[in-house]
């Protein structure tokens, strides 16, 4: 009985939201044929596609005078794991972080040994190969900085080095359509090419090795040890499993974040690859050397948002970041967009009611610095934007021993890419301030974004629908 009722609550809420004139076309719309709805999308993207995604000449984000660019120091992990902030709590995350995420599996559902095998299966081509990127570490193992030319008869199978002849392209488009298709040849879903930013550049380097041999007075370094001046900035994008964020906060979930790892780690040292066979110099980045999400703002890939994650207009926040530093500079440089994420986050919050350890502002406006209590050396501030509390984030991490991915899963922008919520991503862009709260108690209707569902690990694993031998 109590069934029937939750399905007739979500009936009328159903019923409301086709009041809505478009939404509700377009979700009466499902019913049609798949080639009917393609046209339909098409159809749509055509008529307001012109008009819906905005461009910026300039980065978005109000920066304050005072801004300075972040230290490696002060990364989360650095705090944790490098001793440069040694408070006993971040410390003690850190270790239970540590403990907990392969070798300690228990008899619950999304993190049991089926789970934790899952997610270290997904991690271990990153960890192989650069192990510490991903706590923002540079240089590690084939993200190293260095730069050389192949001598005579010397044989290099990987293609590590610099071409003595640049290739010369005709124009710029050329350049950065040919980069673009690269990078997505590679395996890279979203591409955008910036200007460097030395604003979103770390101020200085960790050198973890040096730390762990004792050697305290190499534990930091700066850019002077970078083999030359970056002019650009590549920046690419992998989408996560759908399935896989929804089990949220779940080794499971942790997989689908550890597989774009080791597929970024993969693409952006191919896409280093090629540029230096073109004759130019290049750095591929995960976490590590820069800040990925404003770069990636500059790149034109998507907003920021209330939990501190891109949302691009695809994927929503459900995506990883990496990135090549180059001094290849003859391209067409992409220019920040803006399709109303970012308004949504003012009235939404579901993010912050969804995130386990409370770490996401609940403030109405962006601001130019956190407005918690407590510590906020892990905070770069004089950019208005919403401030995560990083530490309370990091202490949820040390409880579940994965990487949470609350705030993803439950965002109304992290759904599959279907065409009638594209058409409601739109409807929000387009009508702003109370039509938010309604598409956001739509989204609870609708059954999406909710997170510590057990149910979920089910429907990830569940073979039905799917084929594994193309048949």
């Amino acid at each position: 009985m109590k069934k029937k009722e939750v399905d007739k609550s979500k009936a009328l809420d159903r019923r409301n939201f086709l009041k809505l004139g478009a939404a509700g076309a377009a979700l009466g719309a499902v019913t049609l044929p798949s080639k009917a709805r393609e046209a339909v999308a098409s159809k749509i993207d055509e008529k307001t596609a012109g008009n819906f995604i905005k461009t910026h000449d300039d980065f978005p984000h109000e920066v304050r005078a005072d801004y300075k660019p972040h230290s490696n120091k002060d990364l989360i992990f650095t705090g944790a794991f490098w001793g440069f902030h040694p408070e006993e709590d971040i410390v003690q995350s850190g270790k239970a972080f540590s403990a907990k995420t392969y070798m300690h599996f228990e008899e619950k559902k999304g993190f049991n040994q089926l789970a934790k095998a899952l997610n270290a299966g997904a991690w271990s081509l990153h960890n192989a190969v650069t192990p510490l990127s991903s706590q923002g570490i540079s240089q590690e193992g084939i993200f190293k900085w260095e730069q050389s030319r192949k001598k005579e008869g010397e044989f290099r199978p990987n293609h590590d080095w610099i071409n003595k002849h640049q290739y010369k392209f005709n124009s710029k488009k050329e350049a950065a359509d040919s980069i673009k298709r690269a990078a997505r040849l590679y395996g890279a879903d979203l591409v955008g090419i910036t200007h460097r930013d030395k604003r979103w550049d770390y101020s200085d380097f960790v050198d973890a090795h040096a730390i762990m041999e004792g050697r305290m007075e190499d534990a930091v370094y700066g850019w002077e040890k970078f083999p030359f001046e970056p002019k650009s900035v590549i920046v690419l994008a992998f989408e996560m499993d759908y399935e896989g964020i929804a089990t949220a906060p779940t080794d499971v979930e942790g997989a689908a974040a550890g597989t774009m790892y080791s597929s970024m780690t993969k693409v952006a040292y191919q896409l280093s690859i090629f540029l230096k066979q073109l004759g130019y110099q290049a750095v591929p980045c995960g976490n590590d050397t820069g800040l990925s999400i404003p770069y990636a703002i500059a790149a034109g890939l998507g907003e920021g948002s209330r939990m501190g994650n891109l949302i691009t207009y695809k994927y929503g926040p459900r995506v990883r970041l990496a990135k090549v530093y180059t001094d290849f500079d003859f391209v067409e440089y992409d220019k920040p967009i803006e399709f109303g994420a970012m308004e949504f986050c003012k009235n939404c919050m579901r993010c912050a009611d969804a995130c386990p350890g409370k770490a996401i502002s609940f403030d109405k406006e962006p601001t130019f610095e956190p407005t918690y209590e407590g510590t906020s050396w892990f905070n770069a501030k004089g950019v208005k934007k919403y401030y995560m509390n990083a530490k309370k984030c990091f202490h949820t991490w040390g409880e579940f021993g994965t990487d949470c991915g609350s705030c993803m899963a439950s965002c109304p922008y992290n759904k599959p890419d279907f065409w009638h919520h594209r058409l409601v991503d739109k409807i929000t862009a387009a009508m702003p301030g109370p039509v938010h709260d309604f598409m956001r108690e739509m989204d609870i209707a609708f059954g999406y974004g909710d997170v510590d569902n057990p149910k979920k690990i089910d429907v990830f694993f569940d073979p039905r629908g799917r084929s594994y031998n193309g048949q």
